[in-house]
C-alpha cells in the first residue's frame, strides 16, 4: 500500500510539471494538453487558457485537501504501529476527494472539447490532463 501511495504521489508530481507548461509557450505546435495551437485561433487559445485557469482556481482547495489527506495517509502507514482504523478513514477521505476531483476534471475536459473539438485527439488514454497510467490528479498549488 505504501508503494502504491508513493507511485500515486510520483504521478501527481509529474502532473504538476505538465500543467506548469500549459501557457502559450507550452501549447505551441502540439505541445501540452493535446492542444495544437497552430490549428486554433487566438480567441480559442485564449478561451482554453481561461478555462484552464478557472479549473485550476476552482479545484485549488480540493487539490490541497487531497494532498494533505494523502500525506496524512502515508504518514500513518509509515508508523511502526499504524492505526488501521485511522488508515481506513483517511483512505475513505482520499477516495471521496479523488471522486469529487474526477467529476470536476471530466467537466473541465468537456469544456475544453467544446472550445476545441480536437482537444487531446490522438494522444491515447489519459491525454490532455497529464494522466499517466490512466489516472491523473492535477495537484499543483
Amino acid at each position: 500500500m505504501v508503494v502504491t501511495g508513493a507511485a500515486v504521489m510520483m504521478m501527481m508530481g509529474m502532473s504538476v510539471n505538465a500543467i506548469a507548461g500549459m501557457g502559450r509557450g507550452g501549447m505551441g505546435g502540439g505541445g501540452m494538453w493535446g492542444i495544437n495551437s497552430s490549428n486554433l485561433t487566438d480567441a480559442q487559445i485564449s478561451q482554453l487558457e481561461s478555462e484552464q485557469k478557472a479549473f485550476m482556481e476552482s479545484t485549488q482547495g480540493l487539490r490541497q485537501q487531497l494532498k494533505g489527506k494523502n500525506s496524512s495517509l502515508r504518514f500513518e502507514q509509515s508508523k511502526k504501529a499504524p492505526d488501521t482504523a485511522k488508515i481506513a478513514s483517511l483512505q475513505n477521505d482520499v477516495t471521496a476527494l479523488r471522486s469529487e476531483f474526477d467529476q470536476k476534471r471530466q467537466a473541465h475536459l468537456s469544456a475544453m472539447k467544446q472550445i476545441d473539438p480536437n482537444f487531446a485527439a490522438g494522444r491515447g488514454r489519459g491525454a490532455g490532463m497529464g494522466m499517466g497510467m490512466g489516472r491523473g490528479y492535477c495537484m499543483s498549488n
